[in-house]
């Protein structure tokens, strides 16, 4: 492993921040975007398929955003917009803004050739909700299985899990295989 600065990093790559692996999807304005490369835990999205209310979320900032904040200092994460509109239109979550996530939906389509080359051997979430209340109901999450596919889970299942999303400082320092 050697050191160097994330901007440095090709997109589509990995990198380690600590001893978890990151993707570098992009960056801009001094800001990288980043994905764990495997999941940090399994876990039930939540009470509800809302990002916002998810024991997914609790976790990321309690046990996961802490150890890579010691790495790179807390100032090196930045915040970032997360909109949890439904896949069916509603957008009766609205946005919200955070220093942790998962990735949406949207972003995975965007996305999904780089994803298709680090795909974990599980299913992981998405932080887009199926549908809300406002239509149906707020339990049915999207989700990624192992081959790729854009399916949903209840929000009570618990084997699925959890890819980290974050955006970096570019100047940090990374570790990456030589």
């Amino acid at each position: 492993m050697k050191e160097m600065k994330l901007t440095e990093v090709i997109n589509g790559k990995t990198f380690k921040i600590g001893d978890v692996e990151f993707i570098k999807f992009s960056e801009e304005n001094g800001e990288v975007t980043a994905v764990a490369k495997d999941i940090a835990f399994r876990s039930q999205f939540g009470k509800n398929n809302n990002l916002k209310e998810s024991s997914v979320l609790e976790r990321l900032k309690n046990e996961f955003l802490p150890k890579i904040a010691e790495v790179v200092g807390e100032e090196n994460i930045l915040e970032h917009k997360v909109d949890l509109t439904s896949l069916d239109g509603l957008k009766t979550y609205g946005d919200m803004v955070s220093k942790i996530s998962i990735p949406t939906f949207d972003f995975y389509r965007e996305n999904v050739k780089i994803f298709d080359e680090y795909n974990p051997d599980t299913w992981w979430w998405l932080a887009t909700p199926d549908t809300t209340p406002e239509h149906l109901n707020d339990f049915w999450c999207r989700c990624v299985s192992p081959d790729g596919n854009v399916n949903f889970s209840s929000n009570y299942d618990g084997t699925n899990g959890v890819r980290p999303f974050l955006k970096f400082v570019s100047s940090i320092f990374v570790s990456v295989e030589e």
